[in-house]
This record gives structure tokens, C-alpha cells and sequence, in this order.
């Protein structure tokens, strides 16, 4: 009887120690897979990062030349106004020097 007890401690040692080293395997290997998880997650931050720059980039140009567009034809309008307002003004002068020289010079 005593021998099958010592037999059943060995057997149950035995597989204590083949537990224990599976469980450190696995420890390995989890080990492994965070490190690539993490890895994957900085490059992938990254990636996001670069993309998210290049978008804002591209955003901002677009933006500059429409600003600048707007600005040329806001630009354009006002010189037509006031070649506009000159051609009146103009026009108008001569009218207004003979209506003044006829008040003042009967």
C-alpha cells in the first residue's frame, strides 16, 4: 500500500512539474504576443499619425487656395466697382464744371 501511495506522490509530482512547465510556456508565449500586440499597436499609432498629417496637410492647402481664390475674385469685383465709380465720376465732371462755371460766371 505503501508503495502505490509513494507511486501516486511520484505520478502527481510529475505532473505538478509537467503543469509547471507548460504554465512557463505559456507565460513565453504570452509574453510574446503582448510584445507583438504593443509593437503592432506604436506602428499602427503611427501609420495613423502619418495619415492623419498628410490629410490635414492636404485640408490646409485647399483651404489656402480657395482663400485664395476668394480673395482674387473679392479683388477683381472691387477694382470693377471702382473703375465703375470713376467712369461716373468722370462723366459726371464735366457736367458738374459747366453747372459750377455757369453759377459762378453768368
Amino acid at each position: 500500500m505503501e508503495a502505490k501511495g509513494e507511486k501516486l506522490l511520484q505520478d502527481l509530482v510529475a505532473q505538478e512539474k509537467t503543469l509547471l512547465s507548460k504554465l512557463d510556456d505559456a507565460k513565453v508565449q504570452a509574453a510574446k504576443i503582448i510584445e507583438k500586440a504593443q509593437a503592432e499597436a506604436t506602428s499602427a499609432i503611427a501609420k495613423a499619425k502619418d495619415e492623419a498629417d498628410a490629410k490635414a496637410k492636404e485640408v490646409l492647402s485647399k483651404a489656402q487656395a480657395e482663400t485664395e481664390s476668394i480673395r482674387a475674385s473679392v479683388l477683381a469685383e472691387a477694382k470693377t466697382a471702382v473703375s465703375a465709380v470713376e467712369g461716373k465720376a468722370k462723366a459726371n465732371l464735366d457736367k458738374a464744371v459747366d453747372l459750377v462755371m455757369g453759377r459762378v460766371l453768368p
